[in-house]
């Protein structure tokens, strides 16, 4: 079975063409044979067309920058492979204007022999072409055949659209577009390779927590494999050795982050700010800085980096109008606003032997916990729960806490500092088992946590809107402080415990009809509900306070339910 959308038959690139085209709003052609993808409504001022291609498979490049401000035309390839001379013929000759033609080729073998094929039909008809030839790629510096080009080349093709769209000349704009070639180096890094369409799995396989370094964007060989360093350190090396791949005209560069196919938003942005703290500390500054997926290669997870080096007099380019689909709106770099608000610093203080007991029992639940949690949710209710009681630890009162301090704590680190659902939750059961605790006296202690626990499951139902039976901590919690019959139990003793472990157990027979486990039903079946285990191990832990015994069977019990 195939792992990607795409076939191998070649009809996905005419539909990907078709789908381009529709998005373009009547901005976009589509030419079937020689097939070509050209601007319907190009800017008039313009005298040299903007001619480019490669193979298909680095999406939105180059189909997706066609347009008023961009490309006038492009020549996709299939996968991997270069257009023919046909094709890039047909597109010149269908978009040239009467300065003549620009061709923006990557340098590869078969891009630059067809171009040059094409270059040379053209001019025996009387049409005036010029080239510029992108060679960013620090991955295959000394390569016999040149450095290959890479995410360069939407910086090129961005600042070349909006210049020809002044009527600049064909050997000025040729000029221009050599220039920022030539102040331009990128790197790339990949965990794994691209999965060619049609394949049941990548091209190859690398050995976990390694990194291809030096990639090239159809897949070639690294310039070595390493083992994956911290993001910043990685990001570190790809700008100190871009930077001193770049001539030292000057200090100010554009930044981009590319991705190559198979990461999302969030590494890149993270990527992003990384690189861009080296680029400050390097004494370089950063005029603007883009991250996205610009040139691609297919579905590969890793990234690129480009550093190119501005001069005033074709910076507004950058920022210059389009009406392409996919070029990039760039702005000038503003200054970061990042407000840290004030916090209070831990106490410092050793926390209560209680407060300590319990995390431990907790954190020794998280593996279990998230495990579960991955059968029928999103996996990350141990760590939020784990998030949180470190959070009650440094919120810690000292070694003489009451057990009001410690739940005060809890109810803060869960409500103050954990995200998603549960937590959340958590925190309103331990704001109210707090008030209930700081009520009583120690004669009434379990009378009143009993009542806290009542009020608790009447204010998650308030949040959440869960019932007895939906699979969620209300199975556990609600057993716990009501009788069977609807009565509410007096103290919270070891048969309010025992109804909270039944009610735990129960939750393996139940469809989710709530939170994400709500999404799965029936297939949620077999499987504990975390929450109502968590809530589970909670009251084993209060049962201990309020006893001052080691409950030890019941929280044998408790880990047996959270390694189901």
């Amino acid at each position: 079975m195939t792992t990607s959308f795409l076939d191998a038959t070649g009809s996905a690139l005419r539909s990907a063409l078709h789908g381009l085209a529709s998005q373009a709003s009547e901005q976009v052609g589509v030419q079937r044979e020689p097939l070509h993808v050209w601007a319907l409504a190009p800017c008039p001022q313009r005298r040299v067309a903007l001619v480019s291609g490669g193979g298909s498979g680095h999406e939105p490049l180059h189909a997706g920058f066609v347009g008023f401000g961009g490309l006038d035309a492009a020549c996709p390839g299939e996968v991997f492979t270069s257009p023919h001379s046909g094709q890039i013929y047909a597109a010149s000759k269908h978009v040239a204007r009467r300065g003549g033609v620009l061709h923006v080729v990557k340098n590869y073998t078969g891009d630059r022999l067809n171009f040059a094929i094409a270059a040379e039909r053209l001019r025996a008809e009387g049409i005036p072409v010029a080239e510029v030839i992108v060679d960013d790629d620090l991955g295959s510096e000394g390569h016999p055949a040149g450095r290959r080009g890479t995410a360069a080349t939407m910086i090129v093709e961005k600042v070349l659209g909006a210049a020809a769209d002044t009527g600049i000349a064909l050997d000025d704009l040729a000029a221009l577009g050599t220039r920022i070639v030539a102040n331009s180096r990128s790197i790339a890094v990949a965990h794994g390779a691209h999965t060619p369409p049609g394949a049941t799995r990548a091209a190859r396989e690398l050995d976990p927590c390694t990194l291809e370094y030096g990639v090239g964007i159809h897949g070639e060989p690294a310039v070595e494999t390493i083992d994956q360093p911290p993001l910043s350190v990685l990001a570190d090396r790809m700008v100190s050795e871009i930077r001193s791949a770049l001539p030292a005209t000057t200090e100010r560069v554009i930044v981009l982050v590319n991705g190559l196919g198979g990461i999302g938003e969030l590494e890149l942005l993270a990527a992003l700010d990384a690189v861009l703290d080296s680029v400050h500390r390097k004494g370089l500054r950063a005029e603007s800085a883009l991250s996205g997926t610009y040139v691609s290669a297919l579905d590969m997870p890793g990234f690129s980096v480009t550093l190119t080096t501005v001069d005033d007099d074709w910076l507004p380019y950058w920022y210059g109008p389009h009406a392409t689909v996919f070029l990039p709106r760039p702005t000038a770099l503003g200054k970061l606003v990042d407000i840290v608000p004030a916090q209070k610093p831990p106490t410092g203080r050793e926390p209560s032997p209680w407060l300590r007991s319990v995390t431990g029992f907790i954190v020794s639940l998280t593996p279990w916990l998230n495990a579960l949690d991955q059968r029928a949710g999103d996996g990350d209710i141990g760590t939020n729960l784990d998030r949180a009681m470190q959070s009650a630890l440094l919120r810690s009162t000292g070694t003489q806490a009451t057990l009001t301090d410690d739940l005060e704590a809890m109810a803060s680190g869960f409500l103050d500092d954990v995200g998603g659902s549960s937590g959340p939750l958590f925190g309103l059961l331990f704001q109210q088992l707090a008030i209930a605790a700081a009520s009583a006296t120690p004669p009434d202690l379990a009378t009143a946590l009993a009542q806290g626990l009542r009020l608790g499951e009447d204010a998650i139902t308030r949040a959440g809107q869960a019932q007895p039976g939906d699979r969620t901590l209300i199975d556990a919690l609600h057993p716990a402080g009501r009788l069977p019959g609807g009565g509410d139990r007096s103290p919270l003793d070891a048969e309010a415990i025992d109804a909270a472990l039944d009610g735990a157990r129960r939750t393996a027979g139940m469809a989710g009809k709530r939170g994400r486990a709500g999404y799965l039903g029936e297939r949620a079946v077999g499987t504990p509900d975390p929450g109502a285990v968590a809530v589970a191990a909670i009251l084993v832990a209060l049962l201990e306070a309020v006893s001052g015994t080691p409950q030890a069977a019941a929280r044998e019990q408790v880990r047996e339910l959270a390694n189901r």
